[in-house]
């Protein structure tokens, strides 16, 4: 079965149709010059010790289950002639995968009113935002002094809470001049605190840990590279093409250009860097990123949890595991060197045997829980035992003809006959393999799916404009006619003949795709509808007209999947809302 490919002439026409959402300032909140310089509508917080706070944003991936996953691309893909290059191996282009560990069920009841109206709901496609949160800022030095302080008295070495440190000239600085375990014990410190003395603040997965359920609580980490790379970039609020771009849209009101990244971000001024002197400076001095992080970029540089690893040839990641991964650049760095997807290596000790660490590097954190609690092993189990059936490439494959569960059926029935049969074994591995070949097809289908829908929408948007034009040049005919202008007449007359072949024309493009996308499996095919309207809802203006359009694209695709036959003249007035 042939998958259809966006035909050529709609991407030149798709890579102009980028607008960006910026973050909208808190109505009903204050600036904080402590803990929040900059109240964004939709913030998240938690306490901190001395009535502090600790605000984070909200990431969110569409996915059918905690077991479903987003591909996004990380590093950069450089060229020969670009300075970094040389340096591939290190920040080059590979592929990563990121979700969400929280659904709007499993947060405190406050965050989900702050969230109200934010996250999409669960669509026909079966697709739920699935949550993550990461910091806003990166921890200033008053939060890291509140809850290292709370060390001796969590570990019983201490009778009493400590007092409340006095206000200090560096409290808005990032913390800086710390190892990646300082930055580990921070997070296990104030996770112990928050369940201590705000359980009921963090989000639970199944009724939290140690419930008859199985569930999970939220404890605090560092982000995983992916994660803060995902946040970085943009995340939910930006296009695809804006997540694989050098660095993220920075775009204030409707600008057409990004403005200076001087507006965004802190570093140096020796390569015409943002006028400043080179020196860390407090939380929100800054413009924040489209999800309303501040300082992704330059001011102090981020620690991650996971560990280096090196980029091998084609994106993938190597298989020796190296130092700690520090993100984002710092203030000592010039512009020219400052990408999103910037990464170094550092080792964890240095060569007196201590704990790296040094004046440039920060973190900010992340809230994490149980990949796999008890209460998920039911939906976790249905996703992994659907992935790589040839069930889900077509939907006239009934599951109990799928070949992958037969093969799986005789595969148990050989190894509960004789266990230790060469035979089982050796068709376990074709079993295997098979789904693996199927997960990629069904992946390779997935991304055509979006693309023939949204191309459809674009044809269809095409075919407006089209007609609007030739309204407008039969109005022009007729006022050359009034004149008597033969001349005139004839001009207009081969106009519109050429207006009205280019019309049917691409008509005949939108009904192939209706008859392309009837062959895909429609819970697939609802799953990317659902993916466009999100893809599409990041496009100011054109992206209501276009996600009306593949609406109806959506609409005709289940006619013709009914009747096997669409009736031209019908679809091209529905197209033109006649």
């Amino acid at each position: 079965m042939s998958q259809p490919a966006l035909p050529s002439a709609v991407r030149p026409l798709l890579a102009v149709l980028l607008a960006f959402a910026t973050q909208a300032p808190a109505e009903d909140a204050k600036p904080d010059p402590l803990y929040d310089p900059k109240p964004l509508a939709d913030d998240i917080e938690l306490p901190l010790p001395c009535d502090g706070r600790l605000l984070l944003r909200t990431v969110y991936v569409l996915a059918k289950s905690a077991l479903d996953d987003r591909e996004v691309n990380l590093g950069y893909p450089f060229t020969q002639d670009e300075p970094g290059y040389k340096q591939g191996f290190v920040a080059g282009y590979r592929l990563g995968h990121v979700n969400g560990q929280f659904e709007p069920a499993d947060l405190p009841a406050a965050w989900r009113t702050r969230l109200d109206g934010k996250l999409p709901a669960a669509g026909e496609g079966g697709l739920k935002p699935m949550l993550y949160f990461i910091g806003k800022y990166e921890i200033t030095q008053r939060q890291y002094r509140l809850v290292m302080a709370l060390e001796p008295w969590l570990h019983g070495a201490a009778p009493e809470p400590p007092a409340c440190p006095a206000p200090a000239a560096t409290d808005r600085l990032p913390m800086v001049d710390l190892s990646w375990f300082d930055a580990l014990n921070f997070t296990a410190l104030y996770t112990e605190w928050l369940m201590r003395k705000h359980r009921e603040a963090l989000p639970a997965l199944g009724g939290g840990a140690g419930s008859a359920a199985g569930g999970a609580s939220a404890y605090v980490r560092l982000p995983t590279e992916t994660e803060w790379e995902y946040a970085a970039r943009g995340a939910q609020v930006v296009d695809r093409q804006a997540l694989e771009a050098r660095l993220f849209p920075r775009r204030e009101g409707n600008a057409s250009e990004d403005g200076p990244l001087r507006d965004w971000a802190v570093y140096t001024q020796v390569a015409g860097g943002s006028g400043q002197t080179a020196r860390l400076a407090p939380i929100g001095t800054k413009r924040p990123n489209p999800v309303g992080l501040f300082d992704v970029i330059g001011n102090a540089a981020e620690m991650v949890l996971d560990p280096f690893l090196l980029v091998r040839g084609g994106g993938r990641p190597g298989g020796g595991t190296g130092g700690f991964v520090v993100k984002g650049g710092n203030y000592l760095e010039g512009e020219q060197t400052l990408f999103t997807g910037m990464r170094r290596e550092y080792p964890l000790f240095d060569d007196k045997g201590q704990p790296s660490r040094n004046t440039t590097t920060g973190f900010r954190i992340a809230l994490g829980t149980l990949a796999a609690p008890r209460a998920r092993y039911d939906e976790l189990f249905a996703g992994w035992q659907a992935e790589g059936r040839l069930s889900n490439l077509t939907s006239e494959l009934p599951p109990d003809a799928d070949a992958g569960v037969k093969l799986d059926r005789i595969v148990a029935d050989l190894q509960r006959d004789m266990p230790t049969s060469t035979i089982g074994r050796e068709l376990g591995t074709v079993s295997e393999e098979l789904k693996r070949s199927v997960a990629l097809i069904a992946a390779q289908r997935r991304d055509a799916a979006a693309n023939l829908i949204q191309s459809s929408a674009l044809v269809a948007e095409t075919i407006g404009n089209y007609n609007i034009r030739l309204t407008n040049l039969n109005k022009q005919l007729e006022e050359q006619k009034a004149k008597r202008n033969a001349e005139g007449v004839q001009f207009f007359t081969n106009v519109i003949a050429d207006g009205t072949s280019a019309v049917q024309a691409a008509l005949s493009i939108y009904l192939d795709n209706v008859n392309s996308g009837a062959a895909y499996a429609e819970t697939l095919f609802a799953e990317q509808f659902q993916r466009v309207q999100d893809e599409l809802g990041k496009k100011p203006v054109l992206g209501r007209s276009l996600s009306a359009r593949a609406t109806l694209f959506m609409k005709h695709v289940e006619q013709y999947r009914e009747t096997r036959r669409l009736d031209r003249d019908r679809v091209l007035n529905e197209v033109l809302g006649r």
